[in-house]
């Protein structure tokens, strides 16, 4: 097998058409089938991105044989019953995050993966394989904060400020809409990657505007998903966190990472540069630039998305490209789906603790 025969099938068609395939061929992918929910949804980006295959069903993309990796990119109320049917038909997947809506979800996705070991079973936290993040991860391992003290994870932004988006999957937390899912999974991962497991958290979420317009119905209807999420993390290492994910804060855009220890400090700011405190530094508080050899840069700037979600797709593209041909279905640095129950599980937990006030053991 080359990496020219890695063949991607689609299902869904969102985030599919703005970071995933273009990443994904610049990666050495194949885009060769998209399915969605909408099928012409699925026609439009076909015709738009030159993909040869269209299926009015995520069920007869499956069926087709005609890809060997599956990307599930719909509404986390879906991704349990797709990626079980795919990993059965013998497919490599790849699935969008959250999990799934809860921990029995994703607890019966893990198992499905054990039940075929030779098929990779991935979730897309892709942020894993960006450059700026890998180097911190590893120099904090290198001990180059010294024992970690204390974390600090933000992604704040004001695209739900707008009272006029219309309700939608996102706006319905039964259906797995919100930022705490959406992102704060993608932090909660990088957490314990980084930095290692999670005992307890508690959280509190807070929704912006209570009702939007439904298209569908042509009224308001309630909005049940969080805008906002804070969430306190203790782990076992005696490390202490702090993850803020919000899509209602004015004026404020970006992800931004702090690691502070013993030793010294290290910051990923908000336009990915990586910066150091140690040494002398640390009593004057002047950051120093850390220098990352980034590899590709050509083809990072031919990505129409060049934020942290796109270049990590980019290099997970690279990564499953060079692995699955050698027969290697297990990548190491990837999120496996019992990494994905785990994330789920924080998720349940701080849903919990919102509801509740209270702390919640994990």
């Amino acid at each position: 097998m080359t990496n020219s025969m890695l063949r991607v099938g689609f299902i869904g068609t969102g985030w599919a058409e703005r970071v995933q395939i273009p990443s994904f061929r610049l990666g050495g992918l194949t885009a060769q089938a998209i399915a969605s929910g909408r099928p012409e949804n699925a026609q439009r980006v076909a015709q738009a991105l030159d993909i040869p295959e269209v299926y009015s069903t995520w069920q007869e993309l499956i069926a087709s044989d005609s890809v060997d990796i599956v990307s599930i990119v719909t509404p986390p109320g879906l991704h349990k019953e797709i990626a079980v049917a795919a990993l059965e038909a013998g497919t490599h997947v790849i699935c969008e995050k959250p999990t799934a809506l809860n921990l029995d979800e994703a607890e019966a996705m893990l198992a499905a993966s054990q039940a075929a070991p030779e098929q990779m079973a991935i979730l897309d936290h892709e942020l894993r394989f960006h450059p700026q993040r890998r180097q911190m991860r590893q120099m904090i391992k290198d001990g180059a904060v010294g024992t970690v003290i204390s974390v600090r994870m933000t992604r704040l932004g004001p695209n739900r400020l707008d009272r006029n988006l219309p309700w939608s999957w996102w706006s319905d937390a039964e259906a797995g809409g919100g930022m705490l899912g959406a992102v704060g999974s993608h932090l909660l991962d990088l957490a314990r990657w980084m930095i290692g497991r999670v005992d307890m958290l508690t959280a509190q979420m807070a929704t912006g505007h209570l009702y939007r317009t439904d298209p569908a119905l042509g009224g308001q209807r309630q909005v049940t998903a969080d805008d906002h999420a804070q969430i306190m993390l203790r782990f076992a290492n005696g490390a202490v966190g702090d993850i803020t994910v919000s899509s209602t804060t004015a004026g404020s855009n970006g992800m931004t990472i702090e690691v502070y220890g013993t030793n010294g400090a290290l910051k990923i700011d908000d336009k990915d540069r990586l910066w150091s405190m140690q040494g002398n530094e640390i009593a004057g508080g002047e950051w120093q630039p850390v220098r990352v050899m980034v590899p590709d840069r050509t083809l990072i700037d031919q990505l129409p998305n060049q934020g942290p979600f796109g270049v990590g797709t980019l290099f997970l593209a690279q990564t499953i490209a060079a692995a699955l041909p050698m027969g290697e279905a297990i990548l190491p640095d990837a999120a496996s789906f019992y990494d994905g129950m785990a994330v789920q599980r924080m998720l349940d937990a701080a849903r919990t603790a919102s509801e509740e006030r209270r702390w919640v053991h994990i």
